[in-house]
């Protein structure tokens, strides 16, 4: 599963003893869209993986169109790099982007906290609760793929009570795909890291459900800090490194 950071990897050489995957959704650009994403976000597409429309097209039974449409949603959401005669890339992890993200979210997460305290209702916190106890199960039965998931459902339902729809679009963009692929990395390959993530999850429903938005933002920046810091002192760890740029 894991890629190579000294050479790019083909896209068809890992299919040719699999059976081909058929789609079924409304449409196949969006259906085609997902399924790269996915593939890409689990590394089962890694960082420095080289696109071939053709091979994808016949790998997931439609027609290059479709595919070629889906590689530029991939592009314009930072998954994909499409170069003039060298083709669509899967893009590398960086150091800067994790950076970023880190910055990002804490700069709209933290003060929209005192608002949702403010306003979540009873049935939100309930349905916040039993999220967490989710992810919980998740973590215990080390279900990466369903935590991934949980994460995305866990923020949505946290800011929804906030009322404001841009706020919530914006944190499930950036957690869900581009930071489930640093998420995938870090928090699936080290369990102090994963532990960590969960616990920070945890701390911050835990000052909201106590209507304590102060509490609930310190774990979140204390508790994200912490994580960053371990995060980064992998960087060179060989479960880390392959995924992110080369120099």
């Amino acid at each position: 599963m894991f890629g190579s950071r000294d050479s790019a990897t083909q896209i068809g050489e890992g299919f040719t003893d699999r059976e081909p995957a058929a789609l079924y959704a409304p449409t196949y650009k969006q259906a085609a869209y997902d399924t790269l994403r996915e593939m890409i976000i689990d590394l089962q597409l890694p960082p420095g993986t080289r696109l071939v429309e053709a091979d994808l097209a016949a790998h997931l039974r439609v027609s290059k169109t479709p595919i070629r449409e889906a590689m530029s949603m991939l592009q314009n959401d930072g998954f994909v790099e499409i170069a003039p005669y060298r083709g669509a890339t899967v893009t590398w992890l960086t150091h800067t982007e994790l950076d970023e993200l880190r910055y990002l979210l804490d700069t709209i997460e933290v003060p929209a906290l005192p608002r949702v305290v403010e306003r979540i209702a009873a049935d939100e916190l309930a349905a916040l609760a039993a999220t967490v106890d989710k992810l919980r199960e998740a973590r215990r039965t080390r279900d990466t793929r369903s935590f991934r998931n949980l994460t995305v459902e866990y923020h949505r339902l946290l800011l929804n009570p906030a009322g404001f729809r841009r706020l919530v679009r914006s944190i499930t963009t950036l957690v869900y795909p581009i930071g489930l692929r640093y998420d995938r990395v870090f928090y699936s390959n080290f369990d102090d890291a994963w532990d960590l993530q969960l616990a920070l999850m945890v701390a911050r429903f835990e000052g909201v459900r106590a209507h304590d938005a102060e509490a609930a933002a310190e774990a979140v920046l204390s508790m994200r800090e912490s994580l960053h810091t371990l995060n980064v002192s992998r960087l060179d760890h060989p479960l880390v490194a392959p995924y992110f740029q080369p120099e």
